[in-house]
């Protein structure tokens, strides 16, 4: 994989996800580990919802699109050198793992444990044992009692509905000011805004925030 490690101290982003989305995990693995001085601030989100609120079928729902997907992200992770296996079950409920995440504390650490666990060791999430080995993991007790406070589904649900009202329409999405930047492969065209708030300033980009639709009556 070409090295895009850049310089970027004291820059930060806003990241919406889902850990249901290999794309996340991928995209998560390469901020970490190119762009470490980069500050995220994690928004994790019911993607199922996302794709409700636009009226748009997830590529899981799609049994021609579910397999090229699955093949894809497999040939992607060894073509990137990332560590990567498809979880045992997939697509799985993400909501008891988006809580869990919220409840042990969104960070770095603990955000990067939960995608190990699902897209390297292979754990389907929404199994009930496999959620308490994960909890343990991040040092949550009573792990029910957790996901189930009345704080913490607030929390994804707030979450969720920003998303919406900032009209994302996907996971992962990078927030940098008012811009968004949806999917793995938008990763370094982010971190090039991130670096140079200027850079869609020029004709050639500012034509395009007025183009007409030709399909628009």
């Amino acid at each position: 994989m070409q090295d895009t490690t850049k310089q970027s101290s004291n820059k930060s982003i806003d990241w919406y996800f889902d850990f249901i989305s290999p794309f996340a995990y991928f995209q998560h693995y390469t901020l970490i580990n190119h762009y470490p001085d980069v500050t995220i601030n994690y928004y994790p989100i019911l993607f199922g919802a996302v794709l409700q609120n636009h009226g748009n079928k997830g590529p899981a729902e799609i049994p021609s699109k579910r397999i090229m997907t699955y093949r894809y992200c497999t040939w992607q992770a060894k073509k990137r050198g990332i560590p990567f296996k498809f979880p045992d079950v997939h697509p799985y409920k993400p909501v008891s793992v988006l809580r869990l995440a919220l409840a042990a504390g969104i960070n770095r650490e603990n955000v990067t444990c939960i995608f190990h666990y699902i897209w390297v060791q292979g754990n389907d999430p929404s199994s009930p044992e496999n959620l308490l080995k994960l909890a343990s993991k991040l040092g949550l007790k009573n792990m029910e009692k957790a996901i189930q406070q009345p704080s913490i589904k607030k929390q994804l649900r707030d979450n969720t509905e920003h998303a919406s009202l900032l009209e994302l329409f996907g996971v992962p999405t990078i927030m940098i000011n008012d811009k968004l930047f949806w999917g793995d492969d938008l990763t370094e065209m982010a971190m090039g805004y991130l670096s140079n708030p200027e850079l869609f300033d020029s004709e050639d980009y500012q034509r395009l925030e007025t183009l007409p639709n030709g399909l628009t009556p």
